[in-house]
């Protein structure tokens, strides 16, 4: 999955897919250019979006249903590493074309940028030193405990929100956040479910566990967001997307990356 840099290349190559799209053709502007959008991911989130330390190029789920998306709408993607906190700011300042990670369209989220439509359903998990016996099954377990979430993610928010907690810390790195619930200065650590077991899955996890017990407080779609304004490029990708369900790429797509679908 190429890496594409050059940000001003990638205004231009926008504004000409922009243009493209509102005359429902490709063929006139490809002649002179292969249209190229910048995505911006996390890269460290497997199995969700997560850079290959080897090769230099993303990896994950989000990236594949992304690159598949282009490859049906008739323009190329490419991606740059952001933290996930810092990702609707990219967007907004036009550092990038389009987000591509585990973001959920949320009330507030939706007020700056538009979201295509959903990709799948996911909630939050949590995982505890394996020494830490107890069970967790709610965020009521969670009274009188220093917690750790990472920074940005709406369950964060609504987890802080509802003061059960002694303390939550954010962190923008899942490696910290690992690091100090190995260390014991949080009790558990909070991501993405299907990321804490891919985490798990390649050993990032060491003398620690998921916990199974605990249940989402929501499962919420992931989708991938756009600027305001830009409506015919989100049709040509929920288009795109619409097909991949009907034809079962998406599914498809997913289970190579261990996950369910679920309709969102």
């Amino acid at each position: 999955m190429k890496m594409i840099s050059n940000v001003k290349r990638s205004r231009l190559s926008s504004l000409l897919l922009a243009g493209a799209l509102c005359c429902g053709t490709f063929s006139s502007v490809a002649q002179a250019e292969t249209l190229k959008l910048l995505a911006g991911s996390t890269p460290a989130s497997r199995p969700t979006c997560f850079m290959d330390l080897e090769t230099g190029k993303f990896q994950g789920f989000m990236p594949e249903v992304a690159e598949e998306v282009a490859k049906r709408a008739g323009f190329e993607v490419g991606f740059n590493a952001i933290p996930f906190s810092a990702l609707l700011q990219s967007l907004l300042s036009d550092k990038i074309d389009m987000i591509v990670a585990g973001m959920s369209p949320t009330d507030q989220r939706k007020t700056k940028v538009d979201f295509s439509v959903g990709i799948t359903g996911i909630g939050e998990g949590i995982y505890a030193r394996d020494d830490n016996k107890k069970v967790y099954r709610t965020p009521a377990d969670f009274k009188g405990e220093t917690i750790g979430i990472m920074a940005g993610t709406d369950y964060g928010r609504r987890i802080a929100e509802m003061n059960i907690a002694k303390e939550v810390k954010f962190y923008e790195n899942a490696a910290d956040l690992a690091r100090d619930v190995s260390l014991g200065r949080v009790s558990i650590g909070m991501n993405d479910y299907p990321i804490l077991k891919g985490q798990a899955s390649i050993g990032n996890l060491k003398g620690m566990h998921v916990v199974e017990t605990y249940q989402a407080t929501k499962v919420s779609p992931v989708a991938f967001a756009v600027r305001k304004g830009n409506g015919p490029l989100l049709e040509k990708i929920n288009a795109a997307l619409t097909g991949m369900k009907q034809d079962g790429t998406l599914e498809k797509i997913l289970n190579k990356w261990g996950i369910q679908y679920i309709p969102a």
